[in-house]
């Protein structure tokens, strides 16, 4: 007795070597929800019960497990808008995510974008994985961490901004400006003077920011004692 089973799946798997597959649109984006055509259902769960109704595989774009498994969430943008190369019938942006090699790097979910021309080009691009973009949204609910691409290993890597340092003469002049000028009209106002240390500090103060001081590497310690 002929296993008809085996035969119907053997058939399909000749006809339809990749499992999934999508149709092309007129605008060259994939239609959904895509065949699973080994399986008979669509990305939507769907059965498919009329063979006849899908396109010859040569009509259609052959889709991976791994990029099928990309459906798993909407795009930030509402919907998807996935981008397909009419010549090779295959995605323009086959991993979905990415980001670029800026510092920091920007992200980007490709399939989202009604015009795939606000992208960079894909030279310009590094492909992330789901978990890699994923960990990047989760990181939001304290601030949405930056990362780096690491051309040397190919990877994304956390980054950090390094602290801006702030001239030594400018922070002098803010000192000036702030602090001092403070203790200043404080001490007008009490009709009291500033004490020897203080007086010494000031001047301290005035030589960074005047530029006579040009050795000193850090503003000096604040007096205890200010007005007498």
């Amino acid at each position: 007795m002929v296993d008809t089973t085996l035969a119907v799946s053997d058939l399909l798997k000749a006809a339809y070597p990749a499992q999934y597959y999508g149709r092309i649109s007129d605008d060259h984006t994939l239609v959904l929800p895509v065949y699973d055509v080994w399986g008979l259902r669509d990305s939507m769960g769907r059965a498919i019960t009329d063979l006849a109704s899908i396109p010859a595989a040569g009509e259609l774009v052959a889709l991976t497990a791994a990029q099928v498994a990309l459906f798993h969430a909407f795009p930030a943008r509402g919907a998807f808008n996935i981008a397909i190369d009419a010549a090779s019938r295959t995605l323009v942006h086959p991993d979905r995510y990415y980001c670029d090699g800026g510092t920091p790097a920007c992200f980007y979910d490709a399939w989202g974008y009604s015009d795939i021309s606000a992208l960079p080009d894909g030279s310009e691009l590094h492909a992330l994985t789901k978990e890699q973009w994923q960990a990047r949204q989760d990181s939001a609910s304290t601030g949405l961490q930056d990362y780096v691409w690491d051309h040397a290993t190919g990877t994304l890597v956390e980054y950090t901004a390094p602290a801006v340092v702030i001239p030594l003469a400018k922070q002098a002049a803010s000192e000036i400006s702030g602090w001092i000028a403070t203790q200043a009209s404080m001490a007008s106002a009490m009709g009291e003077t500033f004490t020897a240390d203080m007086q010494a500090y000031v001047k301290a103060i005035r030589s960074i920011a005047g530029g006579t001081d040009t050795t000193s590497t850090k503003l000096p310690d604040r007096p205890a004692t200010i007005m007498s």
